[in-house]
């Protein structure tokens, strides 16, 4: 792909625009919530994310919403998203609007599968603390319709053993279709955290000797067991012998250099620019990789009418990570087989079935390779006993905190298909995505390099 130029501005002005498409999305989603408490929850999520992002803006690490109520934060982003900008978050809203992007773009399609609102409402308040499961269900329910199946959703048997989540049909064929979606890593969201506390003792460094500097670091130990002031004291090394450049240890090797702010002075004199977003690390430090995690800290002042966009930054230090140890790569490419084990029980025995995982990934393209070589062993190797399993979609869905001029939001997204077994079944679904439009893919999976 073409790299990037990030020597480009956006005007002031002209931010009033509106995503119909998304707001429509919300509008249904909110229309089945329970009406007594919706506003008063719409309410609380704004004063959560106020004082959260007060905090923020002094620095200090803070969740941006209630985890109990995650329902309410994509709809209070969504819309932020798609009616003002003031109040969104663009690392939030780059997982949360493209599905209901879908949503909207497909809402009388969806609204055609029996036992559809039934999921929405189950979102909205059933399971409102993990709205992704219920959001993952419609959009293969989506895919499948579109593929040309009648689809139904199954409904739950109050008290009755938990069943399959979909059911579809084509001519004189029935499948069974089961929806798991994968959390987030917990290994790379501890390993990201532990990133931030080694930066932060760096930019405090930098900061109190007023110099702003740019950091790149490769782990090959385990983050946790690096001493707190690691980096902190690579900064010392440098402040007194600025010829010292990079390093090498026996916990990590890295660079650091000097800011050059001749980019950011030129692009914030026309533009301003949300605080520690990837586009202002892309124009201090003159790009911005989707591999690394990433911490800034810097001396600004906010923009008046946007205040968590900068008009001026007077300093900054910025730290970008990456831990290489293949004991990471491991922890972090978690597969799928614990997620087969659960779902064959829910499957029936008189019909083919197929389950979609879904796995939103942060943790890099080497990392995901090594899950999907994982997941075809697992799939492979796996006897599912007292059912017809006879296929596992792997959808993939990484997010990108994209820097280019045209974009607010972008992704990646591979469909793995993996065969349980031996057999000679066809799939059901070949070549489908569900939020790309096939129309717009291409051969091949993000982890190859070339997306």
């Amino acid at each position: 792909m073409k790299p990037i130029d990030p020597d480009w501005t956006s005007p002031k002005t002209g931010h009033d625009w509106r995503d119909d498409t998304t707001l429509l999305a919300c509008a249904w989603l909110e229309a089945l919530a329970d009406q007594r408490k919706w506003a008063a929850r719409l309410e609380a999520t704004g004063d959560w994310f106020a004082n959260a992002r007060a905090a923020r803006l002094r620095d200090e690490h803070a969740p941006l919403y209630d985890p109990r109520d995650a329902a309410a934060w994509y709809i209070f982003q969504a819309r932020a998203y798609a009616q003002d900008r003031s109040r969104w978050v663009p690392e939030e809203a780059v997982r949360i609007v493209p599905t209901l992007v879908r949503l909207g773009t497909e809402l009388e399609l969806l609204l055609s599968i029996p036992g559809a609102e039934d999921i929405g409402r189950r979102i909205m308040n059933g399971d409102r603390s993990q709205p992704d499961d219920g959001l993952f269900e419609l959009l293969v329910a989506l895919a499948y319709k579109r593929g040309g199946w009648d689809v139904a959703f199954v409904p739950p048997v109050r008290g009755g053993p938990r069943s399959h989540d979909i059911n579809i049909s084509r001519g004189r064929s029935r499948w069974a279709v089961e929806c798991k979606r994968m959390a987030r890593s917990a290994e790379h969201v501890a390993e990201a955290a532990r990133g931030r506390v080694l930066a932060a003792a760096a930019h405090a460094r930098a900061l109190d000797a007023y110099r702003s500097i740019s950091m790149t670091v490769a782990y090959y130990a385990d983050p946790a067991e690096v001493p707190d002031d690691w980096l902190a004291a690579r900064v010392d090394d440098y402040l007194t012998r600025p010829w010292q450049t990079s390093w090498r240890d026996d916990y990590c090797a890295g660079t650091i250099e000097e800011i050059d702010f001749s980019l950011a002075r030129r692009i914030m004199a026309e533009d301003d620019v949300y605080y520690a977003s990837s586009r202002m690390i892309e124009m201090l430090i003159g790009e911005y990789d989707h591999q690394l995690d990433h911490s800034m800290i810097a001396k600004w002042r906010p923009s008046a009418s946007r205040p968590s966009y900068a008009e001026m930054i007077y300093q900054a230090s910025v730290v970008r990570w990456a831990v290489v140890a293949g004991a990471s790569t491991i922890r972090k490419a978690k597969h799928f087989r614990w997620h087969l084990v659960k779902a064959v029980g829910q499957m029936p025995g008189d019909r083919p079935g197929v389950i979609h995982v879904g796995v939103e990934s942060w943790a890099g393209d080497v990392a995901d390779y090594y899950r999907h070589i994982q997941n075809r062993i697992e799939a492979m190797e796996f006897r599912p006993e007292g059912s017809r399993l006879r296929w596992v979609y792997g959808n993939y869905i990484v997010p990108e905190l994209t820097t280019r001029s045209d974009e607010s939001w972008a992704l990646s997204e591979t469909m793995a298909p993996y065969r349980v077994g031996r057999h000679s079944v066809r799939e059901p679904l070949p070549g489908h995505l569900l939020l790309t439009p096939e129309d717009d893919a291409r051969d091949g999976v993000h982890w190859d390099g070339k997306a």
